[in-house]
C-alpha cells in the first residue's frame, strides 16, 4: 500500500486503553499486529469467513486479544479495497500453482510406481 501510515493505531469498540492495539508494518511493508507480529491479512480472511464474530476469530488465534483482533478488523475495513485485491491475487496464484503441479515430474514418478501391497 502506498498510502499507509508509518504506524496506525486502530480504534476498536472497546475504550479500555489496554485493548487498543497498534498496527505496524514489517520489513516487507506488510501490516501486522505489532505486539503479536501477526499479519492483518489473516484476520481479514477470518473476518470474511466468520463475519464480525470476534470470539470465533479469537478461538482460531488464542494468542491474540479481542482488542488486537478488533484493531486488525478496523484496519482491514479501512483498507478493504487493497486487501481484497491482494487476497484475490493470492487465490489466483494458488490456483495456478495447483494446476501447474498436477503434471509435475515428481507426481509423474509417483504415479508410475507400482502399488505397494
Amino acid at each position: 500500500m502506498t498510502d499507509k501510515p508509518s504506524n496506525y493505531t486502530a480504534e476498536p469498540e472497546s475504550t479500555d486503553p489496554n485493548e487498543l492495539a497498534a498496527i505496524s508494518f514489517n520489513e516487507k511493508g506488510v501490516p501486522t499486529i505489532a505486539e503479536a507480529n501477526f499479519k492483518v491479512q489473516q484476520i481479514a480472511l477470518d473476518y470474511l469467513q466468520f463475519g464480525d464474530d470476534v470470539a470465533e476469530i479469537q478461538r482460531q488465534h488464542p494468542m491474540l486479544t479481542k482488542g488486537q483482533i478488533q484493531a486488525a478488523i478496523s484496519y482491514y475495513l479501512a483498507h478493504k479495497e487493497s486487501f481484497d485485491a491482494r487476497i484475490e491475487e493470492s487465490l489466483r496464484e494458488y490456483e495456478k500453482l495447483h494446476r501447474d503441479s498436477a503434471d509435475s515430474p515428481v507426481r509423474k514418478k509417483i504415479r508410475a510406481l507400482p502399488e505397494l501391497r
